[in-house]
């Protein structure tokens, strides 16, 4: 008979199944029975578990069964780790004719007992295997619970170091990454564009996260390109804020909320500005993106009021209301016949008029203060809630009466949070905002910004341009077509023509003025 032999082992380092004593002791079965050993597969540090049959070794096996007699393999549970594995490997050499054969269990796999027996002894390897499976993730949720690093890879932030306090090793922050996450979200919170950021990271040759000088084991590549995704999957990891991630959630306190047990590279107010900031940009009816048009949202038609898009005509940018277009699509009409302007002319036009009058003043940033502003506890505390309902009426965790109580005692807790900070911030001090100065004017910004950059200057200055239909026909711009708004008359222009609500708009203005007045 043709014997081919399987070993496989999930930890190279398990000495009780070594690959050798596997192999020994099925050759020596193969001898025994007079069996010639046509081949020997092997999956070393290959789980029989997370696997399933999709294991390089036993494949191999398997897609030549006709070659062979029988398989022969140390112990049930190293062939298979689950009774569903194990039948589908009886029925498909049963198919073929192929026998099984265990070096180490008195098992007749020939007979319906002997099957039987070995779906049994099957059944009880997958429940090892489940066994140990929780016994590791219980024992690394424990570790990381005590604030030890249990390998895998390091956020970008952190270092690994030796544990101050003891066994193992923690996670500390690393200055050098952390000053990079601190310039990046400045530059993001200065609405920078994430592929310029991207850009300007790559070309001074700061390490990306995936670069192998800052990781201390893994395989990394040794390319130091950062990319747009790279840095969005960055500032949206809420290890930043200190918490302990497994399994791509946070670990969770008994109180519901994220367990925090190293120095957060990020406070709580600046991580959840960055996460407004990127929502925003997310959002595709105000994404700005790079390359698009300077006046794209900011200029509008004076007939219907109607925002106006870019086109080229002969090589020449211009921009046009489509107003028309949209009502007709929906069944309506106006009068708008679709207004039209040269584009570059345009630009120029407004880019003087926004220097003039903006040029010399200096750039601040308007900082929202929150004095005593417990919204960002009062969202993370929903936010916990939310995911705790989703783990038990989505996920199906929390399972059993144990499990059950588990579950009210935290949603018990998290709502008492939240009702507690909810009432703090009912008395709380209403938030101001404070004027940060940049040390630059707004023509130095405007300089040094990009096509995105000058849109956002622009639209944080409140510009809005209506343009009326043209009196005569002519090579240069008719300059009296543009009525161009600075400042809050331009904001609550634009607010009322793209159909926001313009009475908060005005309350926005005015607590802005009044906080900038009191500092």
């Amino acid at each position: 008979m043709r014997a081919a032999i399987y070993v496989r082992l999930s930890r190279d380092t398990e000495e009780s199944t070594s690959p050798e004593r596997q192999r020994a002791a099925c050759e020596a079965l193969c001898e025994a029975r007079g069996w010639t050993v046509a081949t020997v597969e092997e999956d070393i540090d290959v789980s029989g578990f997370s696997k399933g049959l999709e294991r390089p070794g036993l494949q191999r096996i398997l897609t030549r069964l006709a070659e062979f007699d029988v398989i022969v393999f140390f112990k049930i549970d190293r062939l298979a780790r689950s009774t569903v594995d194990f039948a589908e490997i009886m029925k498909l050499s049963e198919a073929q004719g192929v026998a099984l054969a265990s070096a180490t269990e008195p098992l007749d796999l020939t007979s319906s007992m002997g099957r039987a027996m070995a779906k049994v002894i099957a059944v009880f390897a997958e429940l090892e295997s489940d066994t140990i499976g929780m016994r590791v993730s219980s024992a690394h949720e424990h570790l990381r619970r005590e604030g030890r690093y249990t390998g895998g890879r390091v956020p970008y932030g952190y270092r690994v170091v030796p544990n101050p306090d003891g066994a193992g090793k923690v996670l500390e922050v690393n200055p050098e990454e952390a000053r990079t996450i601190h310039l990046i979200v400045e530059r993001v919170l200065a609405k920078d564009s994430l592929m310029t950021i991207a850009t300007d990271l790559s070309k001074s040759n700061v390490p990306s996260p995936g670069h192998t000088s800052r990781q201390t084991t893994g395989k990394r590549s040794d390319s130091k390109q950062w990319y747009t995704g790279s840095l969005r999957s960055l500032l949206t990891n809420p290890q930043l804020l200190g918490q302990v991630i497994e399994d791509g959630k946070p670990i969770l306190r008994t109180d519901g909320l994220p367990l925090v047990n190293r120095t957060p590279i990020l406070d709580m107010d600046t991580w959840q500005a960055l996460q407004d900031e990127l929502s925003r940009r997310a959002n595709p009816r105000d994404r700005r993106r790079e390359g698009t048009s300077l006046l794209r949202g900011i200029v509008h038609c004076s007939l219907c009021g109607f925002r106006m898009y870019t086109y080229v005509a002969k090589g020449r940018l211009r921009y046009r209301c489509i107003g028309r277009l949209k009502k007709r699509q929906g069944g309506e009409h106006i009068d708008c016949y679709g207004v039209s302007i040269a584009g570059e002319a345009m630009e120029e036009h407004v880019e003087a008029t926004f220097l003039k009058a903006f040029g010399q003043l200096p750039v601040v940033r308007m900082i929202e203060q929150a004095g005593e502003d417990f919204r960002p506890q009062i969202r993370q505390a929903k936010e916990a809630l939310s995911d705790l309902e989703k783990d038990r009426y989505d996920r199906g965790l929390f399972k059993g009466e144990d499990g059950a109580n588990r579950f009210a005692a935290q949603y018990v807790k998290l709502e008492e949070r939240i009702a507690s900070l909810e009432e703090k911030q009912r008395h709380a001090k209403p938030a101001g905002f404070v004027a940060v100065p940049t040390g630059q004017t707004y023509a130095q910004h405007w300089k040094a910004a990009d096509t995105a950059g000058k849109r956002d200057i622009l639209l944080d200055a409140g510009a809005y341009v209506e343009v009326s239909p043209a009196k005569k026909s002519g090579r240069t711009l008719d300059t009296s077509r543009l009525a161009v708004f600075l400042g809050e008359d331009g904001q609550i222009r634009r607010a009322d023509a793209d159909g926001k609500d313009v009475e908060k708009v005005i309350r926005e203005i005015a607590a802005r003025e009044a906080g900038s007045r009191d500092r």
